[in-house]
């Protein structure tokens, strides 16, 4: 049991220099086209992306009952790494070294209103990378978020797009806020140190993340953002620009003598622009993305693009995040939307420093739309 737990915790293993962008969370289609999605947040994903998106929303009400995602460590592309994997911990820290690790899964259920609209927010991410073979350290991050996300658009200007309209512009400003309760634990562990040690002799996962350090904190984040689209005939582009948690979202640890701390989500500015077409048989995106305006990173860290083309029913994405390529594929039958697919997202602090590659698979059910 204990050689079983050593494994599974030394699988859990996560980045050194720099840690993912604690987000709340990703679209699956959005992954799937390079995280491009600013300017095309067009599913119900709307308000971890702009608010202000929620100003085109097609119908008086829709409910997203249930969505839910997985996704985990393309190990696919790395069997022969891991074929005959050692027993010891010395010989599967020498596999796992440098090789980052992710697992998570997420529901988002909630529904839109007008131009309101609310998500429920359930996930679960464990990440981790062992570096340093002279001196192994570990960089953890898990987390678990609980909470609810909503937010509200305003038209303004004279120009509107109406229901019925095939042309037009109109201008959306958007606001929303969030209340996450997120529990984990982000630090970095010397793995021969007493911490690691002392997690490695429990035999339950919830030990071992006491033993970590796991804490429960608090907290609130608020966004806005303008977006304009133009639509001719059966034509849109659509150009967004988002403040996302404005302020920064820090999480309030209350009795925590070890002073541990879960991942806190750093404001980032987005802009993004998308452009498509939806005939009868056929439909298309290409959008393209410059992220994190308000810091100072590499323009090739900053840069997402994204594409997709189908058929009524039928999908498929493509598109390249900060120098990483992501595909995958969507089956739309009314109330059951599958997607699936590769992405491969940045961990390092440069421009293709630490590729860490991965998969998911997205499941929505019975989600409906209603017009007066």
């Amino acid at each position: 049991m204990r050689r079983f737990t050593l494994g599974f915790f030394l699988l859990l293993s996560f980045s050194a220099y720099a840690f993912e962008y604690p987000y709340t969370l990703r679209s699956p289609k959005a992954l799937l086209m390079g995280d491009a999605y600013t300017a095309v947040n067009d599913d119900e994903y709307s308000l971890f992306y702009n608010p202000a998106t929620l100003g085109r929303h097609k119908h008086d009400l829709t409910l997203h009952p249930f969505s839910g995602q997985l996704s985990a460590t393309n190990v696919i592309q790395d069997m022969d790494r891991f074929q005959n994997f050692p027993d010891t911990a010395t010989g599967a820290a020498d596999v796992l070294m440098d090789y980052p690790v992710h697992a998570g899964a997420g529901v988002a259920p909630g529904f839109k209103l007008f131009n309101f609209g609310i998500s429920f927010i359930s996930s679960q991410s464990f990440d981790a990378l062992l570096r340093n073979k002279s001196h192994p350290m570990l960089d953890v991050d898990l987390r678990s978020d609980k909470g609810v996300a909503m937010g509200f658009a305003l038209p303004i200007g004279p120009s509107r797009i109406s229901k019925s309209s095939s042309s037009g512009s109109q201008t959306s400003l958007g606001i929303g806020t969030k209340y996450i309760e997120r529990t984990g634990v982000k630090d970095t562990l010397s793995l021969s140190g007493p911490t690691v040690i002392g997690a490695l002799g429990q035999s339950e996962l919830q030990d071992i993340m006491n033993s970590l350090g796991n804490v429960k904190g608090s907290g609130w984040g608020f966004d806005a953002g303008i977006e304009h689209v133009l639509r001719s005939g059966n034509s849109q582009i659509v150009m967004g620009l988002s403040a996302l948690d404005i302020t920064g979202t820090e999480f309030t640890v209350n009795n925590n003598a070890n002073k541990m701390k879960v991942a806190n989500i750093r404001d980032q500015v987005n802009f993004g622009l998308a452009a498509g077409q939806d005939l009868t048989l056929f439909h298309y995106i290409v959008s393209a993305d410059v992220r994190a305006l308000n810091e100072q990173i590499e323009f090739g860290r900053r840069l997402r693009l994204g594409a997709q083309v189908g058929i009524p029913g039928i999908s498929v994405m493509a598109g390249m995040n900060s120098g990483y390529y992501s595909y995958g594929a969507e089956l739309d039958l009314a109330f059951l939307k599958i997607s699936a697919g590769f992405y491969d997202v940045e961990l390092g602090s440069q421009y293709k420093q630490t590729k860490s590659k991965r998969f998911i698979i997205y499941l929505s059910l019975f989600d409906f739309s209603f017009d007066a």
